[in-house]
C-alpha cells in the first residue's frame, strides 16, 4: 500500500509545476495568437488556415498527448514492475519507432487525399477557399510526426518525474512560430503590401518550424535519461503490441474534443466569412483554461494513477482522482465564469488589432460565452478518461466518446441557425456532459470505493464561490466602463481589466475557502505557512 500522507502533497506539487510551466505556455500562446490575429484577421484566408491547422491538431490528440501517452505510460509501469528498468528503455525505443513509422505512411496518405478531405470540410464556401486549405493542410500536416514524437519524448520524462521541461515545449513552439513568421513577413512587407493567402502560408510554414524546434528542446534531456527511438516496425514485441491494442479502443476517447472542435468548423462553413477563425480563437481560450489546469492534473496524475491501478491500492487511486478532480474544478470554474462574464473587454484587448476588427472581436466574445458552459464538463471528462485508463479500460471511454459526438452532431444541427457559432460551442459544451454522466456509470463498477460525494460537494462549494466572484466581476466591469472597451487604447483597458482579473481571483480564493472547499483551505493555508516563513 502507498502511504497516503505522500500522496497528495506528490500530486498537487508535480501538478503545480505542469501548471506553472502551462502557464508560461499559455501566454507564449496568447502571443501567437496575436500574431495570427493581426496578420490573418478573420476573412476567408483566416478560415482556411484554421480548418487546415485543425487537421493535424485533431490527429495529435490520438497519436500525442491524448490515446499515446494513456496507453504508453501504463504499458511501460507493467514492463519496469515485470522486466525492470531495461526493458523500460527497450521498449520505449521500440514503440516510439513503430510509431513513427506509421506516422510517417499515414502523413502521406493523408496529403495524398488532402483536396478532396478539405473541400469537404468547406462545404458552402467558394471552392477556392477549399483549394487554399488543402495546400496549407499540405505544408502543416507534417507536424503530426513530429508533435507525437515530442509527446512520446515527454511522456518518458514524466514518467520520471521530470514535468518542467516536457510541460515547457509548447513554449518553444509559440516563441518559434511568432519568431520565423514575423522574421519572414518583415521581409516580404519591404517588397509591398503581402496578400492574405502568403500570410497563411507563411503561417503554415511557422507550424512546421515551431514543431521542429520543440522536439529538439527535449532530445539531450531524453537521452540522459537513458532513452533513444529505433526507427521500425516492432509489431511483434508483446510490450509494443499490447500498447497499440490499448490504443485502438481509446482513439475516439482521447480525441472526442477536437474531433467535436472539427465537426463544429466545418459546419460553420454554412456561416458568414470569419465563423470558422472566430470559432478557432474562442477554441483557443477555452484550451487555455484546459490546458492550464485540467490538462495540468491529468498530465500529472497519469503515472500516479496507474501505478496505484498497477498496485491495486484502490484507496489510494481514490484519493488522487478525487483530489484531481476537486481541484481541476476549482480552477477551471472561476476561469469560465470569468471569462464569460469580461468576454468582451478580454477579447478586445487579446484580439483587437490589425486585421481582425472589433466586430470580429464581438463576435469572438459571444462565441466564448457559450464555449465556456461547458469547460468544467470537458475538464471532468478527460480525468474521467484517465483514470479509466490507468484502470485498462479503453473500450468504455471510446463507446461514451461515440455517443458523444453523435450527440454533439445532433445539437449543433439544432442549434446553428438560432445562435450560429454560440450554437456550436454550446453544443459541444452540453455533450461533454453527457460524457462525464457516462463515465461516473463506468467508473462505479470497475474501481472499489468509488463515490461521487466528496467531488459533487467539492464542486458545488467551488460553483457558489464563483456566483459570487461573477457578480464582483459584472459589477467591476460595470463601474470601469469595461463593456465600453472600445473607448480605450489597448494600455489604458489592460490597466483596467488586469486590476479586476487579480481582484476577483482573490475573492473568489477566499470565497472557496470561506464555504470549506479543501483544495482551496489547504492551498491558502500553504501560502500562510510560506508567508509566515518569509
Amino acid at each position: 500500500m502507498s502511504d497516503p500522507s505522500h500522496t497528495r502533497p506528490s500530486l498537487l506539487r508535480s501538478a503545480g509545476v505542469v501548471g506553472l510551466m502551462t502557464l508560461l505556455s499559455r501566454l507564449s500562446g496568447l502571443a501567437q495568437t496575436f500574431f495570427l490575429s493581426h496578420f490573418l484577421g478573420a476573412g476567408a484566408a483566416a478560415d482556411a488556415y484554421a480548418v487546415a491547422f485543425r487537421l493535424p491538431a485533431l490527429l495529435r490528440r490520438f497519436t500525442a498527448e491524448g490515446t499515446m501517452t494513456a496507453a504508453f505510460l501504463p504499458t511501460l509501469a507493467e514492463a519496469e514492475a515485470a522486466e525492470g528498468e531495461a526493458a523500460v528503455r527497450a521498449v520505449a525505443a521500440r514503440f516510439l519507432g513503430t510509431l513513427l513509422a506509421v506516422l510517417l505512411v499515414g502523413v502521406v496518405l493523408v496529403m495524398a487525399f488532402m483536396t478532396p478531405l478539405a473541400h469537404l470540410l468547406t462545404l458552402g464556401r467558394p471552392s477556392a477557399q477549399g483549394t487554399l486549405t488543402a495546400f496549407l493542410g499540405r505544408v502543416m500536416f507534417p507536424y503530426l510526426a513530429l508533435v507525437s514524437v515530442t509527446a512520446g519524448f515527454a511522456g518518458l520524462l514524466n514518467l520520471r518525474h521530470r514535468f518542467a521541461l516536457a510541460a515547457s515545449v509548447s513554449i518553444f513552439w509559440n516563441l518559434a512560430f511568432i519568431g520565423f513568421g514575423w522574421g519572414t513577413l518583415h521581409v516580404l512587407q519591404r517588397r509591398g503590401p503581402v496578400p492574405m493567402e502568403t500570410v497563411a502560408f507563411v503561417c503554415a510554414l511557422a507550424v512546421l518550424v515551431g514543431g521542429v524546434v520543440q522536439l529538439l528542446v527535449l532530445v539531450p534531456a531524453v537521452r540522459r535519461e537513458g532513452f533513444g527511438l529505433a526507427f521500425g516496425l516492432h509489431l511483434r514485441d508483446p510490450w509494443v503490441a499490447r500498447t497499440l491494442r490499448r490504443m485502438g479502443p481509446g482513439l475516439l476517447a482521447a480525441g472526442i474534443y477536437p474531433i467535436n472542435a472539427l465537426i463544429s468548423l466545418t459546419l460553420a462553413s454554412e456561416l458568414p466569412t470569419g465563423a470558422q477563425m472566430v470559432l478557432y480563437n474562442s477554441g483557443m481560450m477555452g484550451e487555455m483554461v484546459m490546458g492550464l489546469f485540467a490538462m495540468s492534473l491529468a498530465t500529472a496524475g497519469l503515472p500516479t494513477l496507474s501505478r496505484q491501478a498497477e498496485a491495486r491500492d484502490w484507496p489510494a487511486m481514490n484519493r488522487s482522482l478525487a483530489q484531481a478532480v476537486s481541484a481541476s474544478l476549482l480552477l477551471v470554474l472561476p476561469a469560465s465564469v470569468g471569462l464569460a462574464v469580461l468576454s468582451r473587454p478580454i477579447c478586445a484587448l487579446l484580439f483587437r488589432t490589425g486585421a481582425y476588427s472589433p466586430a470580429a472581436s464581438d463576435w469572438t466574445a459571444i462565441t466564448l460565452v457559450f464555449q465556456c458552459v461547458g469547460l468544467a464538463f470537458v475538464a471532468a471528462q478527460r480525468l474521467g478518461n484517465q483514470a479509466l485508463y490507468a484502470l485498462k479500460d479503453y473500450r468504455g471511454p471510446a463507446a461514451i466518446a461515440g455517443l458523444t459526438m453523435v450527440l454533439n452532431v445532433g445539437l449543433s444541427l439544432a442549434l446553428l441557425k438560432p445562435l450560429g457559432t454560440g450554437g456550436l460551442a454550446l453544443a459541444n459544451g452540453l455533450a461533454s456532459l453527457a460524457g462525464v454522466l457516462g463515465l461516473v456509470l463506468r467508473l462505479r463498477p470497475r474501481l472499489p470505493g468509488f463515490r461521487l460525494g466528496p467531488m459533487a460537494s467539492a464542486a458545488l462549494r467551488a460553483l457558489g464561490a464563483c456566483l459570487l466572484m461573477g457578480l464582483v466581476a459584472w459589477a467591476g466591469a460595470q463601474a470601469l466602463a469595461l463593456d465600453r472597451p472600445y473607448a480605450f487604447a489597448r494600455q489604458l483597458l489592460a490597466l483596467r481589466l488586469l486590476p479586476l482579473v487579480v481582484l476577483c481571483a482573490g475573492f473568489y480564493a477566499a470565497a472557496a475557502a470561506g464555504f470549506g472547499h479543501p483544495e482551496a483551505r489547504a492551498l491558502i493555508g500553504k501560502a500562510r505557512q510560506k508567508l509566515g516563513r518569509g
